[in-house]
């Protein structure tokens, strides 16, 4: 069995929905009405990111999302005339 990954997901609150990135993994993203949906979307996202050409999906567990607060940043543009 492989070793457990740490992943680094990243969720955003839009329009009532959540949306959620992998790090680890570009190019999958997953969409839920809450954390338990948003967590079974992921698995399904990144169970076809690992599955190779004409492979069969491999099972994806995630244990329960944690979120976790982090620093909001913000940026503005310069624009010289």
């Amino acid at each position: 069995m492989p070793e457990p990954q740490q992943l680094h997901v990243n969720v955003r609150l839009e329009d009532g929905s959540l949306w959620a990135t992998v790090d680890e993994h570009p190019g999958v993203f997953a969409t839920g009405d809450n954390l338990d949906e948003l967590r079974e979307s992921l698995q399904e996202g990144i169970s076809l990111a690992l599955a190779g050409p004409g492979e069969a999906p491999p099972t994806v567990t995630l244990a329960p999302l944690h979120p976790e607060p982090v620093a909001t940043t913000a940026s503005a543009e310069l624009v010289y005339a």
